[in-house]
């Protein structure tokens, strides 16, 4: 399998995204350029509901134990690890729910993908392997996710999300109504594309004629939709993280940091209606940064080391 992460995904606000990534990708003018282009004659064509519609979930039965796994971008490679050390442990969720990078490694568990694979693959990606820049159309973000979709389209088995091994559902931000939007049925790849799509980096994705952003935006970790599909246990990994230590030199560090400190408080919430919360202490790891693969890989290795003993009896004793 050739292809995957240093990826995208979710903290989920387009200011958030990495300055000095934007500098060695000389977009320093696309920044000077973006009051010009907020200000364009192209708008998003909304449909103009009355309310977000929300498509039609499975109705599943039996589904005792459920993972919700966090947005983070690079840090989803954690998730990796804690897929791999739960099927060690004999714990196999009958339910993922995904949301952004969550929604990527979800994808491919849930299809089957095997996870030594999937472990081998992503250690050796760089951000431009999934990440393709499109200059002559930076209106609603910098990239319209063609090297993402094809990657998705190539190594997905199934194409459908009805199809797939195990229940899976992505997560996505309704961009007119600010809902957030579960997806269980239909095309893998449009969900987890828009469950992906990152403001400012990615385009919005259009699904049935709706505009569809990151998860994280509404909702960084969905503990609620997994109880929402009936699952009696809910075990969380929240990639949020820790403050990065550096502080802000400029205006633009100023409004990362703020919006960092409230999708750190965001995720926290989120998350608490979890019977059982993976909470990786990251630092100083951008969401798009290069060469951070093995490390979060082997921080969410040794957490859920440390932290699988407690799971089980927390298990043996809801049960």
């Amino acid at each position: 399998m050739k292809g995957l992460p240093g990826m995208k995904t979710s903290h989920s606000y387009v200011i958030g995204f990495d300055l000095k990534y934007a500098q060695r990708l000389k977009l320093k003018s696309a920044i000077f350029l973006l009051p010009i282009l907020l200000s364009g004659c192209y708008s998003l064509d909304f449909t103009h509901h009355e309310k977000c519609i929300h498509p039609e979930l499975p109705k599943y039965k039996g589904i005792k134990t459920a993972l919700v796994l966090g947005g983070g971008g690079v840090k989803g490679m954690a998730h990796v690890a804690i897929l791999e050390e739960l099927n060690a442990a004999g714990i196999k969720p009958d339910l993922i729910v995904g949301c952004s990078a969550g929604a990527i490694i979800g994808a491919f568990y849930a299809d089957g993908v095997d996870l030594k694979d999937l472990k081998e693959d992503l250690l050796e990606q760089t951000r431009s392997d999934l990440l393709d820049i499109t200059f002559g159309d930076i209106t609603f973000g910098l990239s319209r996710g063609v090297l993402l979709q094809a990657y998705l389209n190539k190594h997905l088995k199934s194409k459908n999300i009805e199809d797939m091994k195990k229940p899976f559902v992505a997560v996505a931000t309704n961009l007119e109504f600010g809902d957030l939007v579960a997806f269980g049925k239909g095309p893998i790849t449009d969900a987890v594309m828009a469950s992906a799509a990152y403001p400012g980096v990615f385009h919005p994705v259009k699904i049935n004629g709706e505009y569809y952003v990151d998860g994280g935006v509404a909702n960084p970790c969905p503990v609620d939709i997994a109880r929402k599909l009936g699952a009696e246990y809910v075990i969380a990994v929240d990639l949020s993280g820790d403050l990065t230590t550096s502080p802000p030199s400029n205006l633009l560090g100023i409004a990362k940091r703020s919006l960092e400190i409230s999708y750190l408080h965001q995720s926290k919430m989120a998350s608490k209606g979890a019977d059982f919360i993976f909470s990786i202490p990251f630092k100083d790891i951008e969401t798009f940064g290069d060469g951070y693969q093995g490390e979060v890989y082997r921080l969410g290795k040794a957490h859920i080391k440390a932290s699988i003993e407690d799971l089980r009896k927390d298990l043996r004793k809801k049960r």
